[in-house]
């Protein structure tokens, strides 16, 4: 009898021991492509008397290709690589191209643009990466929501990098910045807008409203995205502002493994 019972015990413990790791397994997958708004990594301080096998196990200097055929296959389909779009900068067919989700109103999305994406632009003129912006207005509490439109309206006259760089430069560190109708037309003053009735016009069409909606939903319902800054860069993902050298790392291991 109290070996019958010492069985069926550890019957019942492997079961609980399998039913676990597949939990645990369904939400490790998910988290791979559903990440949070993310904090810049911190920089990490190594003691003097550290060993060397203490630095072998540090975080990765970059964000690896995901390997599941599925989330590749997601990856894949999120690049427009349409010649003459607006809100994308370099070769439409570039090696690398890297898919950046943002939101005005990001303070993390602010330190990306003005930390980090000036120094990834002579990757741009070199011919290895390409640029593409995409919509994911999370904060619409504070106006990103406006401010997408007006790049949109200032993309329509060929200015959209010059609206998003100055809408980040103004935007300050360490805050939300916050973006009202009088905001987005003082941005279309100061990056010289020539035709202001018809950046007006397109700020304020339901098409524009729509489009933004569109993108947002897209990044969020169908990607699974949650946060921002967020970016695809070929068959990799990099979450949040991380530091230059993160990036540049990425973006040389899939010029690698791109050929």
């Amino acid at each position: 009898m109290e070996k019958t019972l010492t069985t069926t015990l550890k019957n019942i413990l492997i079961v609980i021991a399998i039913i676990l790791a597949m939990v645990i397994s369904f939400f490790l997958g998910r988290a791979s492509v559903n990440a949070p708004e993310a904090q810049p990594a911190p920089e990490k301080q190594q003691s003097a008397e550290a060993e060397p096998s203490q630095a072998a196990t540090e975080s990765p200097q970059y964000a690896d290709s995901q390997e599941k055929p599925e989330i590749l296959e997601l990856l894949r389909a999120q690049p427009r690589r349409v010649n003459g779009d607006p809100r994308a900068m370099g070769k439409v067919d570039a090696p690398v191209v890297m898919v950046a989700y943002e939101d005005f109103s990001c303070p993390m999305c602010t330190v990306f643009f003005t930390n980090v994406y000036p120094q990834l632009k002579p990757l741009v003129d070199e011919g290895k990466l390409r640029i593409e912006f995409h919509d994911l207005t999370i904060f619409p509490n504070y106006g990103s929501d406006k401010a997408a439109r007006g790049a949109r309206a200032a993309a329509n006259q060929g200015k959209f990098w010059e609206y998003t760089e100055t809408a980040y430069h103004l935007a300050g560190a360490g805050n939300h910045p916050t973006y009202d109708d009088a905001k987005v037309l003082e941005i279309a003053q100061t990056i010289g807008i020539t035709d202001l009735d018809k950046f007006e016009a397109d700020y304020n069409a339901p098409e524009t409203t729509a489009s933004v909606k569109e993108e947002t939903d897209h990044a969020m319902m169908n990607i699974g995205i949650t946060g921002t800054p967020f970016f695809i860069v070929n068959d990799a993902v990099i979450s949040g502002a991380q530091p230059v050298d993160y990036f540049r790392n990425t973006i040389a291991r899939q010029l690698e493994l791109a050929g």
